[in-house]
Parts: C-alpha cells; sequence; structure tokens
C-alpha cells in the first residue's frame, strides 16, 4: 500500500498540533536540510500546498507523512509536538511529560513574541532576541508580523 493511502497510525498526534508544527518548522527548513538546500526548499513547498488546504479533513495524515519521511524533520516535530515550542527552545537535558527527573532538571527557554504570516497564516516564527531580523512569509514573500 503507497504511502498517501496508507491508514493514519492509532495513535497518531491531535491534528492541531500537525499543523502548527509544518507551520513552526517552515522557517528552520534552510538550517535543519542545509546539506540539501533544493530538499528543504521543495518541502518547504510542499507545505505550503498542504496547509492551503488545513480545511480539510486529512491534510493533517497528509503533512505528519510528509514531515515524517525525512529522519531530521521527524525528530524536530516529535520534539516540537511534546513541548509546543520550536526544538531550539528546548534546554538540555528537559525531559518531556514521559520521564519525570529531578526537580529543575532542565527547562523549556520561555520563547519571544510569535510572529505569523499576515496573508495564510503558514508560516510561524518566535524571535530569539531583540536584534533578530524577522524572516518573509516563502509562500506570500511578505515580512511576519507579532501576533
Amino acid at each position: 500500500m503507497p504511502i498517501e493511502d496508507a491508514p493514519p497510525p492509532p495513535d497518531d498526534p491531535n491534528p492541531a498540533g500537525i499543523l502548527d508544527a509544518a507551520r513552526a518548522i517552515r522557517p528552520y527548513l534552510p538550517n535543519l536540510l542545509a546539506f540539501s538546500p533544493g530538499s528543504a526548499a521543495r518541502l518547504d513547498d510542499e507545505l505550503a500546498q498542504l496547509l492551503e488546504k488545513s480545511a480539510e479533513p486529512d491534510t493533517a495524515d497528509r503533512l505528519r507523512r510528509v514531515l515524517e519521511s525525512n529522519p531530521v524533520t521527524e525528530v524536530w516535530v516529535s520534539q516540537f509536538l511534546e513541548f509546543d515550542v520550536p526544538p531550539d527552545f528546548i534546554a538540555p537535558g528537559t525531559r518531556g511529560s514521559a520521564t519525570s527527573g529531578p526537580a529543575g532538571d532542565g527547562e523549556i527557554v520561555r520563547p519571544g513574541p510569535k510572529f505569523v504570516c499576515p496573508v495564510g497564516g503558514d508560516v510561524v516564527w518566535w524571535r530569539r532576541h531583540v536584534g533578530q531580523d524577522i524572516p518573509r512569509c516563502t509562500t506570500h514573500g511578505v515580512t511576519l508580523v507579532k501576533v
């Protein structure tokens, strides 16, 4: 059975979480897939096309399959889904909800302001520091806006 026709696993994450992860990973793709800029651009285009159809019932499943097709993006998404922030905001040693560590063991760095694409909302990005340039939406070419 082709991957497009495969049913989602029974423990499939929350569809809203997958949509959020797909929006959030887009600004990270050039760095995550720096070894293959063409792959990063193709993946970004594919995510953009799927996010345009976010109201369709199977979009989250299709996004999940696309994001899990690459080991680098699969790990990024699993960490995003667990902590609800991009992995670079997670301090080393932070444990997820599945394991409990000693008190004070790791923490999630509080993200800065959140920015989104004002046209389609298909790109989400968090600012780490004031001097950081706000990126443009790769789909619409506009600067992201603070929400």
